[in-house]
């Protein structure tokens, strides 16, 4: 009998000191995981959508990149449109901090 998959959930966002957040169910990737990333996202039945900081508020991202500090704390990341959006991830990509929004697939 095939092991059942526990599908990830909503979780509060708890963010450090920086303003970064991992999701508590969500596995540790490494740097350059990206098969098993796709792998774990397809087997979740989840959508997935990026914003960055880079593309926010240009006062925010200005204040963020100008700064030098690594601290996003006072960013918060636009939810894309529609319903059942939960934060999986906000952390640091060589672009500046990305947020990385989950939602399950729409079948239709």
């Amino acid at each position: 009998m095939p092991e059942e998959i526990k599908l990830i959930q909503p979780a509060p966002v708890g963010r450090d000191e920086n303003g970064m957040f991992a999701h508590p169910d969500m596995p540790d990737f490494d740097e350059g995981d990206g098969d098993k990333v796709k792998a774990w996202v397809a087997e979740q039945a989840l959508e997935v959508a990026m914003v960055s900081i880079e593309y926010a508020d240009q006062a925010i991202a200005d204040r963020y990149f100008e700064a030098g500090d690594p601290d996003c704390s006072y960013w918060e990341p636009d939810q894309p449109d529609g319903e059942g959006w939960f934060c999986l991830a906000i952390h640091d990509t060589d672009d500046g901090p990305a947020c990385w929004w989950a939602r399950r697939e729409v079948t239709p």
